[in-house]
């Protein structure tokens, strides 16, 4: 089920390159009510706990460094590789709304926390 997404991902690297917010709902094209993430290494069972699916076929998820899950209507609809490590696991496996900011965090440039 994991895809790419240039656009998506492009977006991410910029604003975590920058230092700069971004607001998830503007960089996606597709409809989801809720979202989160998941970090590489994270066991299939803590992931369908989260989020309601396994999502990977593996033990844990080593497609990317982090996985975006958009869900709609409590199913999940997208879930989206991403290539910059640029998220602290405190934020991962959470469900977010439509309001949610990627923003940098303060001191440490490279860096994006998930906050609504």
């Amino acid at each position: 089920m994991p895809e790419s997404n240039d656009s998506l991902d492009n977006r991410v690297l910029e604003a975590a390159r920058n230092g700069t917010e971004l607001r998830l709902a503007d960089a996606t094209d597709f409809e989801w009510d809720q979202a989160g993430f998941i970090t590489e290494g994270t066991p299939a069972t803590e992931i369908e706990s989260a989020f309601g699916e396994a999502i990977t076929r593996e033990e844990r998820y080593t497609a990317s460094p982090v996985l975006f899950v958009f869900l709609k209507d409590g199913k999940v609809s997208k879930a989206v590789r991403i290539t910059p490590d640029a998220f602290s696991g405190k934020d991962a496996k959470k469900k977010y709304g439509r309001d949610v900011s990627l923003v940098p965090v303060e001191g440490r440039s490279g860096y994006l926390s998930w906050r609504e």
